[in-house]
């Protein structure tokens, strides 16, 4: 069972992180696409809201919110840019898995520089396509014996791969089918960086994204929690951040329908707003339905999270990223129709959220959880 309101805490959060975001991200999101990084100005103040980058008190941060909590701010800073939302919470995804799974000396070698470095990059490398959840990863952490471990795979739209310290790889052990992670530091060798795509990632050029294979032997140090870590720990933190994507496309999303519902009030044609049609103003109500159902199955899979390692976790986050990305792409296309011609014009930010959104649902996307359907 989850609340359907959000808690007074919850409540600030969004309202903190979408003030933020209208007046810092939003300013900075053309720059941040045409040179194809974050300013270091808008990343430092990105980085001091304590949004991003999560990690307990213990080690310099501002603590480490519940998964609901964390998913309310990203969401609210997408609103903004999901470009820059989405670098900063996918270099942050560092720190927050060190700091749920990570042992007490990994957390202690690099929580104190996560949680103080405010031009820092971290990174995970989480994903492998063709709609692979976590479960049916093909990138190999298994143990040879004598305390080494070998690290095989491929994996796609790693961020930061060559700057990232550090780089957690999230795969599979062969031997028990359980996930596990490493902590690859930025020099290790058999770590080979595919080039950054020419023509960028559509709305989330932002954030540099390249494909890299890792083929190298790693000692008990560098494995995430230790040769003895719980798989539960793993599969709810890797869960939480593959929301996280969920969560910037629902912000992009209903920034999208707000603005064009804006611009509908406005624009006058035959003599009246277009919101005065039936065929602007049904469109428009319908993609707020969506965004509404599709952040309620958000928010239900993010407490299915903080409830630990009960069955069917892994399909019920999957169902919202699929629903949250198929829903964004969806009304995104509806915003930019809304405004016609205008729509496709930089001019109007609704064509950069419609290309964020179209990447965002990419991402993670397996079509058996993309149709519009009741969550699981």
């Amino acid at each position: 069972m989850f609340e359907l309101d959000l808690s007074e805490e919850q409540i600030a959060v969004r309202d903190l992180s979408r003030d933020f975001a209208t007046r810092v991200l939003a300013g900075a999101a053309r720059d941040a696409e045409t040179n194809r990084r974050v300013p270091d100005e808008v990343w430092r103040q990105v980085f001091e809201t304590g949004l991003t980058a999560p990690a307990s008190e213990d080690h310099g941060g501002g603590g480490i919110p519940d998964t609901l909590t964390h998913l309310v701010a990203l969401e609210g800073l997408a609103t903004g840019d999901p470009g820059i939302a989405i670098a900063a919470m996918w270099s942050g995804g560092s720190a927050l898995l060190v700091g749920l799974c990570g042992t007490a000396a990994q957390q202690y070698a690099y929580l104190p520089r996560l949680a103080s470095d405010r031009q820092g990059r971290g990174g995970v490398a989480l994903y492998e396509g063709f709609g692979r959840a976590p479960s049916e990863y093909q990138t190999r952490i298994e143990h040879l014996g004598s305390g080494t471990w070998q690290v095989a795979g491929t994996k796609v739209a790693v961020p930061f791969a060559a700057e990232a310290d550090p780089l957690v790889l999230v795969g599979t052990d062969p031997t028990t089918g359980e996930l596990r992670a490493a902590l690859i530091p930025p020099d290790a060798g058999g770590v080979a960086i595919g080039p950054r795509p020419e023509h960028g990632h559509l709305g989330l050029d932002a954030v540099p994204l390249h494909t890299v294979t890792f083929d190298l032997t790693i000692g008990p140090g560098q494995l995430l929690g230790g040769p003895g870590a719980a798989a539960g720990l793993l599969v709810g933190a890797v869960g939480r951040l593959r929301l996280s994507v969920a969560a910037a496309a629902i912000g992009c999303a209903a920034r999208s329908v707000e603005y064009a519902a804006a611009y509908a009030n406005e624009r006058i044609a035959f003599g009246k707003p277009l919101a005065a049609f039936q065929g602007v103003s049904f469109l428009l109500a319908d993609a707020a339905i969506q965004i509404e159902a599709c952040r309620l199955d958000l928010w239900r899979a993010g407490v299915r999270v903080d409830a630990g390692p009960i069955g069917g976790l892994e399909r019920a986050v999957s169902h919202a990223v699929n629903y949250a990305g198929s829903v964004a792409a969806s009304v995104t296309r509806d915003a930019v129709q809304v405004l016609g011609g205008h729509g496709f014009m930089r001019d109007h930010p609704v064509e950069r959220w419609y290309r964020a959104a179209a990447a965002l649902s990419t991402i993670d996307f397996d079509p058996t959880y993309a149709a519009f359907a009741p969550a699981l």
